[in-house]
């Protein structure tokens, strides 16, 4: 089976969100990532083709619960990565 077009439309929503959180601003580059993955592991994933298809078929609100689930969960990875110090 050949899957190139299929992805998780989370990733993309956690991934937007991060980049505007006023927080991982001053995070490095891999806290940011453990951020997003500890968040996205939060989120149940929602795999698409093509992401036209989630707005077509998605309700407004339920665009909006969707954005709020992620910000919710962006809050509590950044809590979290920010709780545990670096080993390396």
């Amino acid at each position: 089976m050949e899957s190139a077009g299929v992805h998780n439309y989370m990733e993309q929503l956690v991934l937007d969100q991060l980049r505007l959180h006023p927080d991982s601003h001053a995070m490095d580059v891999d806290s940011r990532e453990d951020v997003a993955c500890i968040a996205l592991n939060q989120l149940a994933p929602r795999y698409i083709r093509h992401d036209v298809d989630m707005a077509f078929y998605m309700a407004p609100a339920e665009q909006e619960l969707l954005e709020e689930r992620v910000s919710m969960a962006l809050q509590e990875a950044f809590d979290k990565v920010r709780s545990m110090p670096r080993h390396g």
